[in-house]
């Protein structure tokens, strides 16, 4: 008993050195400036630091993001909720010639590395899958999601 403690305290401390919510006030000014400056219409901003990184989720209109930004204001990482609208039409066509049997449910905006993909979440009954394609529509990555 005494080392399962040991185990789950051990698990909730390493959870709370990775992330931690953060006041906006403990966040690099300038940081802040160049994030405001980016998003505007921003709302309900929320800061966490995560290792190394910070890291903001926020609406904009009806989306949510993500980003992840370097301890110099470099973004890092970036995760947008978008509609199957905004996908490119490479990935639609993919999606229409590969899983035309699915509907789409969700998708996401991926930039990481200067790359963009596009995570795409599809269904068909019971049967739901997650389909990262790149810009062109070639699948990068799949899995079942069920």
């Amino acid at each position: 008993m005494k080392i399962l403690n040991l185990v789950l305290a051990a698990l909730f401390a390493t959870t709370i050195a990775t992330a931690q919510d953060l006041q906006q006030s403990a966040v690099p000014s300038t940081l802040i400036a160049n994030f405001q400056k980016e998003y505007p219409n921003a709302t309900d901003v929320e800061w966490e630091k995560e290792m190394d990184h910070y890291k903001v989720e926020f609406d904009e209109g009806n989306f949510e993001h993500e980003i992840w930004y370097s301890a110099s204001g470099a973004m890092v990482k970036m995760e947008q909720d978008i509609s199957k609208n905004m996908l490119p039409s490479a990935v639609t066509n993919a999606i229409k010639n590969s899983y035309s049997s699915y509907r789409i449910d969700d998708c996401e905006k991926l930039t990481e590395n200067n790359e963009t993909t596009y995570k795409v979440e599809l269904e068909k009954w019971t049967d739901e899958k997650e389909v990262v394609f790149d810009e062109a529509g070639t699948v990068v990555k799949e899995w079942n999601d069920n």
